[in-house]
């Protein structure tokens, strides 16, 4: 893919849709659909083949609530927006607001006129601009709550979408506020101290271990590791499925992607201590395989396991219909190789790959006490390596802190608690922001030596 080709919204890449201060992660498809809100549809075809960072108005279509998209040529339309706050300037404004009384009658565009002008196609600054000049009591509101009314209003009426690539910094911003749990409250600056405390390199092997966080550690450490280079993440998870959500919608090269290595730690740390043997005995490899190849189809292999032949002497047509399936199973296990699960062949790529070159960096991200966790990983990290583990409550952290004082070789160990306080910064209105949410975490940091 040339240079060109990356900078054109392709089909199955992840990008962010922004509708001002709301933004969305859309997967692009040939004939999708975004819900922008809870009423808001919004055909999403019209973006592909489109520049990044490109600008589209919402038509409306024909259909209730639902939008077309159009590429805006000149952006002079969306910076017009802002003449509402010129217009702000022209008007009077009242001292306060005690005198003004929510009657319902201030506004004299009725629902129906407000729906009509929307169906119409009247631009958005133009319906704000009449609702302005049909209300009562806007003259007689303060400057401050002019201009709330402006950006609510503008909020509400507002047609234009922007289409931006994905990036760590807009995906967490869209996780975090949706729901910081799923990400495992990891704010933007933890998540660089991270980072900065495993020493991510684009180069080395690092190791991983997630127990739900959406992919976004995975994520960071990928795209600091960068594309076209030889580091390489192995991603250890509790579960089947490794959580990969935000690994996706980076739309990371083909080639970089291929040196994100998901394997289960259980799976791993008992192919490492145990070998393949030990993985092998408990799967029931036979039988998918041969189901998976149509040899033997599933309900022969019910038959075979649920069938007593020596009850059933008055059907011998059955009784060598079941005789035959069984030698022909015996001959199949006997002459047919195993085919191994892609689970098992990361599983065993990883170990290999751990055991040429021990880890330059090892992370921990984890919901339960990571205490057995560090134990068993640590192991796999090279002398002289750090390693960082974040936890969203202190007590275990303070507990592998105390467990690790007392192991040989491990030092420099710090438990950090971050806080980092939003400024809102306004005229004659500079305080700290009232919604700051304060779910953070602590992280443990250290060295392994020898």
């Amino acid at each position: 893919m040339n240079e060109a080709m990356k900078d054109l919204i392709a089909i199955g890449t992840h990008v962010i849709i922004k509708k001002q201060n709301y933004s969305k992660v859309y997967k692009v498809t040939k004939n999708g659909n975004l819900m922008l809100g809870k009423h808001q549809k919004v055909h999403m075809n019209e973006i592909i083949g489109k520049p990044y960072w490109s600008t589209f108005e919402m038509i409306p279509n024909s259909e209730r609530k639902t939008f077309d998209l159009r590429l805006a040529e000149k952006s002079e339309e969306i910076e017009e927006t802002g003449s509402w706050f010129d217009l702000q300037d022209r008007l009077p404004s009242g001292p306060d607001n005690r005198f003004i009384i929510d009657d319902g009658t201030s506004q004299k565009l009725s629902k129906e006129q407000i729906i009509e002008l929307q169906e119409s196609g009247t631009s958005g600054k133009e319906i704000v601009g009449q609702l302005i000049e049909n209300s009562k009591s806007f003259v007689e509101k303060t400057k401050y709550s002019q201009e709330k009314y402006i950006k609510k209003k503008q909020k509400k009426y507002f047609r234009y979408i922007t289409v931006f690539k994905t990036s760590i910094l807009g995906l967490h911003e869209i996780y975090f506020r949706q729901d910081h749990s799923k990400i495992n409250n990891i704010r933007m600056d933890s998540l660089a101290q991270l980072l900065s405390y495993s020493d991510v390199q684009s180069d080395g092997l690092f190791v991983l271990y997630d127990s739900g966080s959406q992919g976004l550690p995975a994520a960071a450490m990928l795209n600091r590791i960068g594309a076209n280079n030889t580091g390489t993440l192995i991603n250890l998870h509790p579960g089947n499925q490794p959580q990969i959500a935000i690994v996706q919608a980076m739309n990371f090269p083909k080639e970089q992607a291929e040196r994100l290595i998901s394997v289960n730690v259980y799976s791993f740390l008992r192919l490492y201590y145990q070998g393949e043997s030990s993985v092998l005995s408990e799967c029931k490899l036979l039988n998918d395989y041969y189901i998976n190849k149509n040899i033997i189809s599933d309900e022969s292999i019910t038959v075979l396991n649920n069938t007593d032949i020596e009850k059933d002497d008055n059907n011998l047509e059955t009784k060598s219909e079941i005789n035959l399936l069984k030698r022909k199973n015996d001959e199949l296990v006997n002459s047919s190789p195993i085919k191994k699960p892609k689970w098992l062949l990361e599983t065993q790529m990883a170990i290999n790959i751990i055991k040429e070159s021990k880890a330059r960096g090892l992370v921990i991200v984890a919901k339960e006490h990571p205490l057995n966790i560090i134990n068993g990983l640590l192991p796999f990290l090279g002398f002289s390596r750090p390693f960082v583990i974040y936890h969203m409550y202190r007590e275990p952290l303070q507990e592998t802190y105390v467990a690790l004082k007392q192991r040989q070789g491990v030092i420099n160990l710090r438990l950090y608690s971050n806080f980092l306080r939003a400024y809102q910064v306004l005229p004659e209105r500079t305080h700290p922001d009232i919604l700051t949410n304060d779910t953070n975490g602590y992280i443990l940091t250290g060295y392994l030596v020898e």
